[in-house]
């Protein structure tokens, strides 16, 4: 590639702070070369990037691409009645169980496709995803891209859960499922790329609820051995604080610390119901906790940002599968973080844009990434502050954390490749693929409906099936 020459308004750096009018030179390498403060008589091909303000690319630290649009206005306003118990296990996993079953590869690539380039559009550069083995066509998809990927598949040690009759969640019996250990060091040798690669593949146990101890000793032993990274849902509901201090005699987290999983590497989904001293485990132990505020808002509970922050653990921002956008997530987090403490500071901007940036890449083992600087690798966007929302801008950080929208995202690009430049997806025809995605995941709801996997009133005020 020929170098590239970035002219943006403003340039952040979470480590270097804010420069006016200053350049970024891209190598034909898909590095940064410099940032320049006077460009002239620099041989590149210039891209002018008037009022915009250029960002490391956003890293979504944890996500369901597959399932953002399967859920997509079916798992919001459920009312009281409408599920027979917690929504992950009366809902989220028995449909993802049935998609898992009925789609094809290339129909999972479709929906994974669709949701990718949905996230690209709202700056995310890199995402780390969870998703069911079957779902394995993510990887090429991110790829065919050229978006930064870290792909963590699933390992259960029972193999699905059903409902009680109280509404609890009936987990199968441990031990009774291949927990696919084997299939996902296969994927790591077919597609993993080292650790500065674009495509990373590592281990998602769902949760210390339904991995057995064992599983979770060799999955630790594993990704030591791979050099790659764990994800895992921790004490994200009471169901499963609960189930872990009945079986084991002790908190979620400190259950992962003995097993080796409360380490540098290791990303601990939603902590929704994590305590004070729980969060101190996990600073002390290096690993980085993942928060999805407009998952948990969306059922009426604040996650507890002002908490995170401050334990001094490390925090990223993820979407959970729900928007895809990333602008509207890092803005939730802060008002939670401002509300919550009762602050007007909270999680500031340029605070909330570190942890979508700088801290989600130090969480995930990169110091090449979440920087704007020499060596760093040049995945990077930059946002158009031009428009009325913006103007007058007195600080560029705070006017798109305020007003910021996704639709003014100007440019994208991995490691030097521009996939988005004024507005518009280059590296695929968003349009098709959108049809082809929406199309599939009709069929699904059809399925879930024809199954009563949808509870009659959701699919009644919808207007799916008469009343």
């Amino acid at each position: 590639m020929r170098r590239i020459l970035l002219k943006p308004r403003w340039t952040w750096c979470p480590q270097g702070g804010l420069r006016e009018n200053h350049a970024v030179l891209v190598g034909g390498d898909g590095a940064i070369l410099d940032v320049l403060a006077d460009a002239a008589g620099v041989d590149a091909e210039r891209v002018d990037l008037p009022e915009s303000l250029l960002l490391p690319g956003l890293i979504n630290l944890h996500n369901h691409a597959v399932s953002a649009p399967l859920f997509r206005g079916l798992a919001d306003d459920i009312a009281p009645g409408d599920l027979p118990g917690h929504i992950v296990f009366s809902l989220l996993m028995p449909i993802g169980d049935l998609a898992a079953e009925t789609m094809t590869p290339e129909e999972i690539g479709d929906v994974a496709e669709m949701a990718l380039l949905e996230g690209l559009r709202c700056g995310t550069t890199t995402v780390l995803d969870v998703f069911r083995l079957q779902q394995a066509p993510f990887i090429d998809r991110a790829r065919g891209l050229g978006l930064r990927s870290y792909s963590c598949p699933y390992l259960f040690s029972t193999p699905g859960f059903d409902m009680a009759a109280a509404g609890t969640p009936l987990y199968r019996p441990e031990g009774s499922a291949d927990p696919g250990l084997d299939a996902i060091v296969a994927l790591f040798d077919r597609h993993d790329e080292g650790p500065r690669g674009r495509t990373r593949i590592g281990f998602g146990p769902h949760g210390p609820d339904s991995c057995t101890p064992d599983l979770l000793r060799r999955v630790d032993a594993k990704a030591r051995e791979l050099g790659t990274i764990v994800s895992i849902h921790a004490a994200q509901n009471l169901h499963e604080v609960e189930l872990v201090r009945q079986r084991h005699g002790t908190g979620s987290f400190a259950h992962l610390r003995d097993l080796g999983l409360l380490r540098e590497g290791v990303v601990l989904a939603h902590a929704m119901y994590a305590t004070d001293e729980e969060m101190e485990m996990a600073r002390v132990g290096g690993a980085a906790i993942a928060s999805c505020p407009l998952a948990f808002a969306r059922s009426g509970r604040f996650v507890p940002l002002a908490r995170f922050e401050a334990s001094g653990v490390r925090l990223g921002i993820g979407t959970d599968g729900v928007t895809l956008d990333m602008v509207q997530e890092i803005r939730t987090a802060s008002i939670f973080a401002k509300v919550q403490s009762g602050t007007a500071h909270g999680l500031s901007a340029e605070r909330v844009l570190r942890a979508a940036t700088r801290d989600a890449a130090l969480a995930l083992g990169r110091t090449d990434l979440g920087v704007i600087a020499p060596d760093a690798r040049a995945d990077l966007v930059a946002v158009d502050l031009g428009s009325s929302r913006y103007q007058p801008v007195w600080d560029p950080l705070k006017a798109l954390l305020t007003n910021g929208a996704a639709s003014d995202l100007s440019l994208a690009m991995v490691e030097g490749r521009v996939l988005l430049r004024d507005g518009r997806v280059t590296v695929a025809d968003a349009a098709a693929v959108t049809r082809r995605g929406a199309r599939v995941v009709e069929r699904v709801w059809q399925e879930a409906l024809r199954r009563g996997r949808i509870p009659r009133s959701v699919a009644e005020r919808a207007g799916r099936i008469a009343p």
